[in-house]
C-alpha cells in the first residue's frame, strides 16, 4: 500500500475512534480539543546509519534552524477524573552542511565538499489514559499510561545520493499529570510522557502557565522538552530538543 494512503488511514482511524468516544460515553463526559504550536529549538541530534557509519551531529554539522512545530490533542474528561486522548504531533527538521571528509550513511559514501541535506522526522501519533488520584480544591495530580506510535527517521542527499532511514514502532509510555489552581483565572500545569529501557529512553515534558479567558477556553503559554533515542547496532539517533509553546485549549459544554 502506498505510504501516504496508510497514513491517512492510520490517522482516520484516531478520529474515528474519537467519534465513537463522543457518541457512547456518559452524559458527565466533557470534550476539548487543544492546539499547541511555537519554537523547537535543537540542542542534541546525533545520527548514525550503518554499524560502521559515521556518527553525524545535525546541531554542530549542520546549520540548524529555529523550526515551527504544531502538536494537536482531542479527548474526554469523563468524570472529572478520568482523561483520554488522541495526540497527533509531526516534526520535521531540515538543514544542510558540507564537510571537509567523506561520511559513510546507510552504506553510501558521500563525498567531501559536497553540500549536503539531512531531513529530520519525528512524527508522534499518541493515545493516552490518565485518572486523577488526588483532587483538592487548587490542586490534581493524575497517572496513567500513554501508547505511542513513532513514524520516525532521517534521510541525507546530495548530488549524488539520496538515502533514508526511517522506521515505525511503538512504545508504552507512563504519563503523570499535575495542575495547580492559583486563582479562579490562573494556575500552573505540568504534564509528562516518559519510559526508559536499555537500548533507549523517550521523554515528553511540558511546563506552563494557564490563563482562563472564559469557562470553556484557556491558553497557555510554556515550556517543553523532547528527549529520548534509540542505540542499535545500524542504527543510532539520540535527541535532546526544547520548545517554547503557547497554546489554546478549548472545552465544550457538559453533554445534557
Amino acid at each position: 500500500m502506498h505510504r501516504m494512503t496508510y497514513k491517512f488511514i492510520f490517522q482516520s482511524k484516531y478520529w474515528v475512534l474519537l467519534l465513537c468516544l463522543n457518541s457512547n460515553f456518559s452524559a458527565s463526559a466533557q470534550t476539548f480539543v487543544n492546539i499547541e504550536s511555537g519554537a523547537l529549538f535543537t540542542n542534541i541530534n546525533d545520527i548514525r546509519s550503518g554499524s560502521n557509519g559515521t556518527l553525524l551531529s545535525l546541531k554542530n554539522d549542520f546549520k540548524t534552524p529555529v523550526s515551527p512545530f504544531l502538536r494537536l490533542r482531542a479527548g474526554y474528561l469523563l468524570k472529572g477524573k478520568n482523561h483520554f486522548s488522541l495526540l497527533y504531533a509531526p516534526l520535521k527538521i531540515v538543514e544542510t552542511g558540507t564537510f571537509d571528509k567523506d561520511i559513510l550513511f546507510d552504506g553510501k559514501t558521500f563525498k567531501a565538499n559536497l553540500p549536503i541535506e539531512a531531513v529530520y522526522k519525528f512524527n508522534s501519533y499518541r493515545f493516552t489514559y490518565n485518572r486523577i488520584i488526588v483532587s483538592k480544591d487548587n490542586f490534581k495530580m493524575g497517572i496513567g499510561l500513554s501508547a505511542k506510535i513513532r513514524d520516525a527517521g532521517f534521510t541525507l542527499k546530495n548530488k549524488d545520493f539520496l538515502s533514508g532511514n526511517f522506521s515505525l514502532g511503538f512504545v508504552p509510555l507512563i504519563n503523570l499529570l499535575a495542575n495547580w489552581n492559583i486563582s479562579k483565572k490562573m494556575g500552573v500545569d505540568f504534564f509528562g510522557d516518559g519510559l526508559a529501557a536499555s537500548r533507549g529512553r523517550a521523554i515528553d515534558l511540558s511546563l506552563s502557565g494557564r490563563y482562563c479567558f472564559t469557562k470553556n477556553l484557556q491558553g497557555n503559554i510554556g515550556y517543553r522538552l523532547l528527549e529520548g533515542g534509540t542505540k542499535g547496532t545500524n542504527r543510532y539517533n539520540f535527541i535532546q530538543l526544547h520548545f517554547i509553546f503557547v497554546s489554546l485549549n478549548y472545552t465544550f459544554n457538559k453533554n445534557n
